[in-house]
Protein backbone atom coordinates (compact mmCIF):
# COMPACT_ATOMS: atom_id res chain seq x y z
CA UNK A 1 0.00 0.00 0.00
CA UNK A 2 1.46 3.43 -0.93
CA UNK A 3 2.67 5.53 1.97
CA UNK A 4 0.87 8.80 2.64
CA UNK A 5 2.46 11.55 4.67
CA UNK A 6 -0.53 12.49 6.80
CA UNK A 7 1.76 14.30 9.24
CA UNK A 8 1.84 17.21 6.79
CA UNK A 9 -1.93 17.51 6.91
CA UNK A 10 -3.67 19.53 9.66
CA UNK A 11 -5.51 16.64 11.33
CA UNK A 12 -6.70 18.78 14.21
CA UNK A 13 -8.54 21.04 11.77
CA UNK A 14 -10.62 18.23 10.32
CA UNK A 15 -12.64 17.02 13.29
CA UNK A 16 -15.88 17.11 11.29
CA UNK A 17 -14.62 14.17 9.25
CA UNK A 18 -14.06 11.99 12.30
CA UNK A 19 -16.64 10.14 14.37
CA UNK A 20 -17.34 11.72 17.75
CA UNK A 21 -15.78 8.81 19.58
CA UNK A 22 -14.91 8.78 23.28
CA UNK A 23 -13.25 5.42 23.84
CA UNK A 24 -11.30 6.54 26.92
CA UNK A 25 -14.39 7.37 28.96
CA UNK A 26 -13.58 5.49 32.19
CA UNK A 27 -16.54 7.24 33.84
CA UNK A 28 -19.16 5.64 31.58
CA UNK A 29 -19.36 2.34 33.53
CA UNK A 30 -20.34 4.35 36.61
CA UNK A 31 -23.62 5.33 34.93
CA UNK A 32 -26.37 3.02 36.13
CA UNK A 33 -29.96 2.39 35.01
CA UNK A 34 -30.85 4.11 31.74
CA UNK A 35 -33.19 3.00 28.93
CA UNK A 36 -31.93 1.01 25.94
CA UNK A 37 -33.49 1.66 22.52
CA UNK A 38 -32.71 0.32 19.05
CA UNK A 39 -33.33 2.25 15.82
CA UNK A 40 -33.37 0.90 12.28
CA UNK A 41 -31.45 2.37 9.34
CA UNK A 42 -32.92 5.73 8.32
CA UNK A 43 -34.94 6.13 11.49
CA UNK A 44 -34.72 9.47 13.31
CA UNK A 45 -33.30 9.06 16.81
CA UNK A 46 -34.08 12.60 17.90
CA UNK A 47 -35.36 15.81 16.34
CA UNK A 48 -35.19 19.38 17.67
CA UNK A 49 -38.89 20.05 18.20
CA UNK A 50 -39.79 16.74 19.85
CA UNK A 51 -36.77 15.56 21.83
CA UNK A 52 -36.71 15.94 25.60
CA UNK A 53 -33.43 16.97 27.22
CA UNK A 54 -31.59 13.69 27.40
CA UNK A 55 -28.10 12.29 27.48
CA UNK A 56 -27.27 9.12 25.55
CA UNK A 57 -24.40 6.81 24.65
CA UNK A 58 -24.19 4.85 21.40
CA UNK A 59 -23.71 1.17 22.24
CA UNK A 60 -23.61 -0.13 18.68
CA UNK A 61 -24.19 1.12 15.15
CA UNK A 62 -23.64 4.53 13.56
CA UNK A 63 -25.73 7.70 13.55
CA UNK A 64 -25.48 10.98 11.66
CA UNK A 65 -25.71 14.42 13.31
CA UNK A 66 -27.07 17.08 10.98
CA UNK A 67 -28.81 20.43 10.77
CA UNK A 68 -31.87 20.80 8.56
CA UNK A 69 -33.63 23.92 7.33
CA UNK A 70 -35.52 24.90 4.15
CA UNK A 71 -35.02 21.41 2.67
CA UNK A 72 -31.25 21.71 3.07
CA UNK A 73 -29.05 19.58 5.30
CA UNK A 74 -25.59 20.04 6.79
CA UNK A 75 -23.96 16.97 8.30
CA UNK A 76 -21.73 17.92 11.22
CA UNK A 77 -20.49 14.54 12.35
CA UNK A 78 -21.13 10.91 13.12
CA UNK A 79 -21.76 9.02 16.34
CA UNK A 80 -20.24 5.56 16.73
CA UNK A 81 -19.93 3.11 19.64
CA UNK A 82 -19.01 4.92 22.92
CA UNK A 83 -19.95 8.32 21.45
CA UNK A 84 -21.92 10.54 23.83
CA UNK A 85 -24.58 13.10 22.94
CA UNK A 86 -26.84 15.58 24.72
CA UNK A 87 -30.10 16.27 22.87
CA UNK A 88 -30.81 19.89 23.79
CA UNK A 89 -29.49 21.25 20.49
CA UNK A 90 -31.05 22.13 17.11
CA UNK A 91 -29.47 19.07 15.48
CA UNK A 92 -31.19 15.98 14.10
CA UNK A 93 -29.84 12.46 14.69
CA UNK A 94 -30.43 9.76 12.06
CA UNK A 95 -29.48 6.08 12.32
CA UNK A 96 -27.16 5.17 9.43
CA UNK A 97 -27.19 1.49 10.41
CA UNK A 98 -29.16 -0.42 13.03
CA UNK A 99 -28.19 1.61 16.11
CA UNK A 100 -28.63 0.91 19.81
CA UNK A 101 -28.33 3.69 22.37
CA UNK A 102 -28.66 3.94 26.15
CA UNK A 103 -30.54 7.01 27.38
CA UNK A 104 -30.72 8.96 30.64
CA UNK A 105 -32.81 12.02 31.40
CA UNK A 106 -30.86 15.11 32.39
CA UNK A 107 -32.37 14.88 35.88
CA UNK A 108 -31.05 11.31 36.21
CA UNK A 109 -27.64 12.46 35.08
CA UNK A 110 -27.66 15.27 37.63
CA UNK A 111 -28.40 12.78 40.42
CA UNK A 112 -25.58 10.48 39.32
CA UNK A 113 -23.14 13.38 39.06
CA UNK A 114 -24.12 14.63 42.53
CA UNK A 115 -23.13 11.26 43.98
CA UNK A 116 -19.86 11.08 42.06
CA UNK A 117 -17.95 14.32 41.45
CA UNK A 118 -15.38 12.55 39.25
CA UNK A 119 -18.11 11.79 36.74
CA UNK A 120 -18.96 15.50 36.52
CA UNK A 121 -15.34 16.44 35.77
CA UNK A 122 -14.89 13.78 33.10
CA UNK A 123 -18.23 14.54 31.48
CA UNK A 124 -17.45 18.27 31.30
CA UNK A 125 -14.13 17.53 29.63
CA UNK A 126 -15.82 15.45 26.95
CA UNK A 127 -18.61 17.95 26.37
CA UNK A 128 -15.89 20.59 25.99
CA UNK A 129 -14.30 18.40 23.33
CA UNK A 130 -17.60 18.28 21.46
CA UNK A 131 -17.82 22.07 21.55
CA UNK A 132 -14.29 22.35 20.16
CA UNK A 133 -15.28 19.91 17.41
CA UNK A 134 -18.18 22.17 16.45
CA UNK A 135 -15.92 25.22 16.22
CA UNK A 136 -13.53 23.23 14.02
CA UNK A 137 -16.41 22.43 11.69
CA UNK A 138 -17.31 26.12 11.36
CA UNK A 139 -13.69 27.07 10.61
CA UNK A 140 -13.31 24.47 7.88
CA UNK A 141 -16.59 25.35 6.19
CA UNK A 142 -15.65 29.02 6.24
CA UNK A 143 -12.01 28.90 5.17
CA UNK A 144 -11.41 25.76 3.08
CA UNK A 145 -12.63 25.07 -0.44
CA UNK A 146 -15.00 22.21 -1.19
CA UNK A 147 -12.29 20.57 -3.32
CA UNK A 148 -9.85 20.71 -0.40
CA UNK A 149 -12.41 19.26 2.02
CA UNK A 150 -13.25 16.45 -0.39
CA UNK A 151 -9.59 15.56 -0.96
CA UNK A 152 -8.95 15.41 2.76
CA UNK A 153 -12.04 13.28 3.31
CA UNK A 154 -10.85 10.78 0.70
CA UNK A 155 -7.35 10.64 2.21
CA UNK A 156 -8.66 10.22 5.73
CA UNK A 157 -10.87 7.34 4.63
CA UNK A 158 -7.89 5.81 2.83
CA UNK A 159 -5.87 6.11 6.03
CA UNK A 160 -8.63 4.61 8.20
CA UNK A 161 -9.67 1.82 5.81
CA UNK A 162 -6.03 1.02 4.92
CA UNK A 163 -6.69 0.48 1.22
CA UNK A 164 -6.88 2.62 -1.91
CA UNK A 165 -10.41 1.42 -2.73
CA UNK A 166 -12.53 3.06 -0.06
CA UNK A 167 -16.18 2.69 0.93
CA UNK A 168 -18.14 5.93 1.17
CA UNK A 169 -20.62 6.38 4.03
CA UNK A 170 -24.11 7.07 2.68
CA UNK A 171 -24.94 8.47 -0.74
CA UNK A 172 -23.68 11.50 -2.68
CA UNK A 173 -26.26 13.76 -1.03
CA UNK A 174 -25.10 12.79 2.47
CA UNK A 175 -21.44 13.23 1.52
CA UNK A 176 -22.25 16.67 0.07
CA UNK A 177 -23.98 17.54 3.34
CA UNK A 178 -20.91 16.42 5.29
CA UNK A 179 -18.66 18.62 3.15
CA UNK A 180 -20.99 21.62 3.37
CA UNK A 181 -21.85 21.84 -0.32
CA UNK A 182 -24.58 20.92 -2.80
CA UNK A 183 -24.94 17.55 -4.48
CA UNK A 184 -24.45 19.21 -7.87
CA UNK A 185 -21.16 20.86 -6.86
CA UNK A 186 -19.83 17.65 -5.36
CA UNK A 187 -20.80 15.65 -8.45
CA UNK A 188 -19.00 18.16 -10.67
CA UNK A 189 -15.79 17.89 -8.62
CA UNK A 190 -15.97 14.09 -8.46
CA UNK A 191 -16.51 13.85 -12.23
CA UNK A 192 -13.55 16.13 -12.86
CA UNK A 193 -11.29 14.03 -10.62
CA UNK A 194 -12.49 10.89 -12.41
CA UNK A 195 -11.84 12.46 -15.83
CA UNK A 196 -8.33 13.47 -14.70
CA UNK A 197 -7.65 9.88 -13.49
CA UNK A 198 -7.22 11.03 -9.90
CA UNK A 199 -9.94 8.68 -8.68
CA UNK A 200 -12.01 5.90 -10.19
CA UNK A 201 -15.58 4.99 -9.31
CA UNK A 202 -15.65 1.26 -8.57
CA UNK A 203 -19.38 1.19 -7.81
CA UNK A 204 -22.00 3.44 -6.15
CA UNK A 205 -20.43 3.11 -2.69
CA UNK A 206 -16.73 2.73 -3.51
CA UNK A 207 -14.00 4.89 -4.99
CA UNK A 208 -10.42 3.94 -5.89
CA UNK A 209 -7.79 6.59 -5.21
CA UNK A 210 -5.28 6.60 -8.08
CA UNK A 211 -3.15 9.69 -7.34
CA UNK A 212 -2.57 10.08 -3.62
CA UNK A 213 0.06 12.80 -3.99
CA UNK A 214 -2.33 14.89 -6.07
CA UNK A 215 -5.06 14.52 -3.44
CA UNK A 216 -2.60 15.39 -0.68
CA UNK A 217 -1.73 18.64 -2.44
CA UNK A 218 -5.39 19.48 -2.83
CA UNK A 219 -6.04 18.72 0.82
CA UNK A 220 -3.29 21.04 2.01
CA UNK A 221 -4.57 23.83 -0.22
CA UNK A 222 -1.52 23.67 -2.47
CA UNK A 223 -1.64 23.82 -6.25
CA UNK A 224 -1.99 20.33 -7.65
CA UNK A 225 -0.93 21.22 -11.19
Amino acid sequence: MPRLNLTRLPLNQWTFLKPMRHSKSDWLPALTEGITKTYQTGEIICRPEKSADQFFIVQQGEARIYLCTDNKELTIGYLKPNSIYVTHTRAWIEAMTETTIKIWSISQLKTIITLNANIALSAMQEIGTMLRNTLDIIENLAFRSVESRLAYYLLLEYHQQKQTTITITGNTEILASLLGTSRQTLSTILNRLIKDNVIQRTDRQRLTLLKLDYLEQLATGMSAS
